[in-house]
């Protein structure tokens, strides 16, 4: 599409929310073709969505916004794949151990979920807005407050109140075990060795390893 095309002059609500659709899409496949999400800036998913850089402005403040706005919806892709994992748990659907295997194993099925949650707390949350920053944690708050409830209703014994204590805890520890679990080469190299071995972190079997420390850590009431 060219910068002339009618779609880029478009003043419609509905158009202006295909503008922000198609760049959200455009970021997603430009984050699983590059390394690291640095990369992503506004000149590149300007190139990328054949739009000027004065364009992509005016829907997102920087490319940290652009970012934010898909780690919110990657959560929300997540809660519904997490949502069907409970389901299926059978005789084991109320019991900690299913709820932390489905949250790993959904977790771990998207490494784009991960990578961006891996850095928002240092760099996502940085260069937006107050505004949107509000927006983002109230995003984020709402997630946490409907996966609690599923939670619940897998082991209606522990009130979502304090599920939504384990989710709390349970974000550091998805934060901090996602980049251990996937080093720099130089880093890769070195615990390679034999003797080293003991510092490799293996991330969805760490991650439900730590979330059921936290399970049996809970209050029943």
């Amino acid at each position: 599409m060219s910068n002339s095309s009618p779609y880029l002059r478009a003043r419609s609500p509905e158009q202006k929310e295909e503008r922000r659709r198609h760049l959200l899409d455009t970021a997603k496949s430009l984050l699983l073709e590059i390394p690291d999400v640095h990369d992503l800036g506004i000149n590149e998913l300007a190139r990328q969505a054949q739009m000027t850089k004065s364009n992509v402005y005016r829907y997102f403040e920087s490319s940290e916004a652009v970012l934010l706005d898909v780690l919110v919806e990657e959560f929300m892709l997540w809660r519904a794949e997490l949502r069907k994992a409970l389901s299926r748990g059978g005789k084991r659907s109320g019991t900690i151990e299913h709820i932390a295997r489905a949250f790993s194993a959904t977790v771990a099925a998207r490494p784009l979920l991960c990578r961006l949650t891996s850095i928002f707390p240092s760099i996502l949350e940085h260069n937006v807005s107050a505004e949107r920053m509000v927006q983002f944690k109230q995003g984020l708050l709402a997630v946490r407050k409907e996966t609690a409830l599923d939670f619940h209703g897998c082991i209606p014994s522990i009130p979502a109140s304090t599920f939504e204590g384990f989710i709390h805890l349970a974000l550091p520890l998805l934060i901090g075990l996602w980049p251990l679990s996937h080093p720099a080469e130089a880093a890769a190299e070195a615990i390679a060795r034999h003797d080293l071995a003991a510092l490799r972190y293996d991330f969805q079997h760490n991650l439900e390893e730590g979330l059921l420390m936290l399970l049996r850590g809970l209050p029943s009431e």
